[in-house]
């Protein structure tokens, strides 16, 4: 073989093993289970129960409570304009009357 074949068999095995080592870790990385549960598993039980409607209510007050405590200390950002501003009577640049 001339040096010209050597070279093309040498790169052309360079690069089967380089594809069956990206194959290789790409299989490892993307086996499965490895970051997922299995199909049948359950998530274990609430340790503690669900609000009961007089803990619903507290929490809802305690936040209102809070919200205006916050908006008094800072009357600004409570405000906000109640309708949206119109500009109707401006037409935009470039475009011609309605008939």
């Amino acid at each position: 073989m001339d040096l010209r074949n050597r070279r093309t068999v040498a790169a052309r095995v360079i690069a089967g093993v380089a594809l069956g080592a990206s194959i290789a870790a790409l299989a490892t990385a993307c086996s499965p289970g490895a970051d997922y549960p299995a199909i049948l598993d359950h998530p274990a039980p609430r340790a503690d129960q669900p609000m009961n409607p007089d803990q619903v209510k507290q929490a809802t007050d305690a936040l209102i409570s809070d919200r205006n405590r916050l908006s008094a200390a800072n009357p600004q950002a409570s405000q906000q304009p109640s309708t949206p501003a119109t500009t109707g009577s401006t037409r935009p640049a470039g475009s011609a009357a309605k008939p």
